[in-house]
């Protein structure tokens, strides 16, 4: 097969489908992958093929918005509505058009047999249906977008997709989510699993020395230092200290350190961002509710302590807080707090019903089919679209 990957412009969109992507190719089918350089770059570095349209998207940019200087997006607007976390699809419908015409000339040119785009890239769908080739959409979160915005959205789309001879946006043949039961949607369309794999990237795993229970992976993302998060990660690293006999992994690029400050004993600083290096081996992950973070820790059996701040993130720490895998601060003045976050920190290493609860996860994942065991429904959904034609 031929297989052409679209992602939209963030690179945490792109990464969740890997996996599958690596299966493809280690199956000897050919793969390209296309978008802005937000997502090719990160597939260039994975040593995949790519076709680059435009510029960098520039995700944060948006995020940034008009907010004072050092205020968290959750210290100005706090917790998002239901409504508006959904709403986020509108404005991946607002620039599916730009590149659709780019990828639909790609994709012909290069003889496509398949697209497959995460949830939120509705070109992927109507460059599939034009070519009369099958098209799959792959999730990258817990908080997929709900069928009632799905609806508006091909409402939306309906006047460009009749100018290429279509009645809408197209559904999928098939759609693949990598988040377990006790963390999937039930208000987005049924999907098939797929099990998720912790992004490990090219670096070198984290070694920890400490014994076990006492072991700390601080992974708030790069889009929570780069909105003025670095005061909150230095409560976590005071909270941890304050459980004493704490050795903790802080992911945190250079640029930030010195807004952080020194860590105390134990804890260290890493470059690295991958949830698959750093996770390993830790009691405890403290992260921003991040799909990438949320289902690493559940992958690996590990609870985790969600200090959402934008979007989905939020939905991501319910879902974990629900699962008992986990606890979530959802509010400014919960993460603020040292002393809930120390009360916390306490909780999750001490209390055996929360590794529990992470375990129950990980057996949910162990029990989806894995990228590899999804080859052969996709070679079946080109043979029975060529069949049909």
């Amino acid at each position: 097969m031929r297989v052409l990957i679209i992602s939209t412009p963030v690179d945490t969109h792109f990464l969740p489908m890997l996996p599958l992507v690596r299966a493809l190719t280690g199956a000897g089918h050919e793969v390209l992958v296309a978008g802005q350089p937000d997502v090719t770059g990160p597939a260039e570095a994975a040593g995949l093929a790519t076709a680059t349209f435009g510029e960098a998207f520039h995700y944060m940019d948006l995020r940034r918005g008009r907010r004072p200087e050092g205020l968290r997006p959750i210290e100005v607007v706090g917790r998002p509505p239901v409504q508006q976390i959904d709403g986020a699809a509108q404005m991946w419908r607002n620039h599916a058009p730009y590149f659709l015409y780019d990828y639909l000339e790609l994709a012909r040119e290069w003889r496509a047999d398949l697209v497959i785009s995460d949830h939120m890239e509705f070109a992927g769908p109507v460059v599939a249906k034009v070519l009369g080739v099958p098209s799959v959409w792959h999730r990258w979160g817990v908080a997929p977008t709900t069928t009632f915005m799905l609806g508006q959205t091909r409402m939306w789309l309906g006047p460009l997709c009749e100018r290429l001879g279509l009645d809408s946006v197209p559904e999928p043949d098939l759609i693949l989510d990598p988040a377990p039961p006790a963390l999937a949607s039930t208000e987005a369309p049924a999907a098939r699993p797929i099990r998720p794999v912790p992004h490990t990237g090219d670096g070198t795993p984290w070694t920890y020395a400490a014994p076990p229970g006492r072991r700390v992976a601080v992974a708030l993302g790069g889009y929570t230092l780069d909105l003025d998060g670095a005061p909150l990660v230095r409560r976590i690293v005071d909270a941890l200290a304050a459980a004493g006999g704490v050795e903790a992994v802080v992911s945190a690029a250079p640029e930030y350190r010195a807004a952080i400050g020194a860590l105390p004993a134990g804890m260290a600083y890493s470059a690295e961002t991958a949830p698959g290096l750093l996770f390993p081996g830790a009691d405890l992950v403290v992260h921003h509710g991040g799909p990438g973070s949320t289902l690493a820790a559940a992958a690996l059996g590990i609870p985790q302590l969600v200090l959402p701040q934008l979007d989905e993130t939020f939905l991501a720490g319910d879902k974990v807080a629900a699962a008992g895998a986990g606890t979530t601060l959802d509010t400014a003045e919960l993460q603020n707090s040292e002393a809930e976050l120390a009360d916390s920190v306490r909780q999750l290493l001490t209390e055996s019903a929360f590794r529990d609860g992470a375990q129950r996860l990980r057996a949910e994942i162990q029990d989806m089919p894995a990228p590899a065991e999804t080859i052969t429904l996709l070679e079946e959904l080109t043979t029975r679209q060529e069949v049909l034609a």
